[in-house]
């Protein structure tokens, strides 16, 4: 309970953050970004940071597993560390945004 508090405060706080920068920079800047872009952006890398020892874990998985880095490894290898750590992929899935 206390990872889903730490985790939705961090993304609340990134989403406000972001969405400070997006209007300021709109202002100053006179560039229009779509809107909410980086809000979401901003909170998404915040709760990826809160929960980043679950991104280091499920990454040391992947490099022991296939011995490579996570971002280089293919459809069919990511379909079988799916099926071989399910809770570990769908967390990924959902902070990565996939």
């Amino acid at each position: 309970m206390e990872r889903i508090t730490r985790t939705g405060a961090a993304g609340g706080a990134g989403f406000l953050g972001g969405l400070l920068l997006e209007k300021g920079l709109e202002s100053l800047a006179g560039v229009e970004f779509v809107d909410g872009v980086m809000a979401v952006a901003g909170s998404a890398i915040s709760a990826a940071h809160v929960n980043r020892d679950l991104i280091e874990a499920a990454s040391r998985n992947i490099r022991h597993k296939f011995d490579k880095e996570p971002e280089k490894i293919t459809k069919e290898e990511w379909k079988e560390y799916k099926e071989e750590y399910p809770k570990s992929a769908e967390y990924l899935e959902k902070a990565l945004g996939i």
